[in-house]
């Protein structure tokens, strides 16, 4: 299905793009005034070998605004404007004003520790229009669409010399730290190799650890899988209720996805989503990642997505305590084996519809 993307200069003169089915020409309304640019810097820490941004404006964020000023709602026939100013959109990408990253980054000097600008780039991905839209809920197009936009982005980021490595995600809840409920995700472009994805690059130069373990993984683990993907708990999970979702043969990122794969990609979505949501019996928290090569021609690495859910078991949240914070040792409650078994129910057709439709009554 033929998408259309519309690139709107908005008034600070940041682009906003807005991906849709059908053509948006719509005039604009009000628009923000966004004055303040972040100059985030970053330092070396020597201990850990890796970068810590420091970008003071994130303090001064919105943080829980109630619905009737949300600032992703569509903003023109409201009575302020936000950031989107439409009366409707299907999916909408701009720069983050907190950014952690950009290209106004600040040069600053100190004797104590190296110093860089925060060189890159910080978008958000408004998923929706609708302010209590789920991804569980939307439409598999819909789905569709957003795996479109996340690979405009990747290939269009990936041209800025500056960009080493681009990662799409979602915080979801208030447990992951999110201010805002309106349904978005990021995308962080780095003006470095992240240590958590240069260690999986190491790790797949040296043999794709994801095809070994899909060869010998056992469906006990499995949560869902249709023709072209596989989502299950990994026997390695460091969450109680991590799941993986990767594809059955080797693709280093979804801008090499055929038609069908990306169908495939957004019903196993669907199904993981709605089946934490059901599950739990309410929107489930989680962090989730598109872990795809920081190049477009990686043949090495093996692309795939991770969620986190921050929980111990059932309902319990799980806090990184003293040996997962000071050691970087994971001790878990649960076996991944177990926590398959008790996903893979929710993850049916039949408990999920029935479950959702409870959580909607809720």
């Amino acid at each position: 299905m033929k998408i259309y993307k519309r690139n709107f200069k908005r008034n600070d003169n940041n682009d906003l793009f807005l991906f849709s089915y059908n053509e948006h020409n719509e005039t604009a309304g009000r628009q923000l005034d966004i004055n303040d640019i972040p100059r985030p810097h970053m330092r070396w820490n020597p201990s850990r070998h890796e970068w810590v941004t420091y970008s003071a404006g994130r303090k001064d964020r919105t943080t829980f605004p109630p619905k009737e000023y949300c600032p992703f709602c569509p903003g023109k026939n409201l009575d302020f404007p936000t950031e989107i100013p439409f009366s409707n959109f299907e999916i909408a990408v701009f720069p983050n004003r907190w950014a952690s990253f950009n290209s106004s980054g600040e040069e600053i000097f100190l004797d104590e520790v190296i110093s860089r600008p925060s060189k890159g780039h910080c978008e958000v991905v408004v998923y929706s229009s609708e302010h209590l839209a789920t991804v569980s809920e939307m439409s598999l197009e819909r789905i569709e669409l957003l795996t479109k936009v996340w690979i405009d982005r990747y290939t269009d980021l990936i041209r800025n010399p500056d960009i080493k490595y681009i990662l799409p995600f979602e915080n979801r809840g208030e447990e992951c730290g999110v201010t805002l409920h309106h349904p978005h995700g990021q995308i962080y472009a780095y003006p470095f190799i992240p240590p958590a994805i240069e260690t999986e690059i190491k790790a797949f130069k040296k043999e794709n650890f994801l095809k070994k373990i899909m060869n010998k993984l056992e469906k006990k683990y499995y949560v869902y899988q249709n023709n072209n993907f596989i989502a299950a708990v990994p026997p390695f999970a460091r969450y109680a209720y991590e799941v993986w979702i990767f594809s059955k043969k080797q693709i280093e990122g979804p801008w090499k996805f055929t038609d069908q794969e990306i169908e495939d990609f957004a019903k196993c979505i669907k199904k993981v989503v709605g089946g934490y949501d059901a599950f739990l019996g309410k929107k489930c928290p989680y962090v989730m990642g598109l872990h795809a090569s920081p190049t477009l021609d990686d043949n090495n690495f093996h692309f795939h997505i991770e969620f986190y859910p921050p929980l111990r078991h059932d309902d319990k949240p799980k806090i990184l305590a003293g040996s997962e914070s000071m050691a970087g040792v994971f001790i878990m409650d649960v076996l991944p084996e177990e926590s398959a078994q008790v996903l893979r129910k929710y993850m049916s057709w039949n408990q999920l519809k029935k479950k959702l439709i409870l959580i909607k009554k809720i």
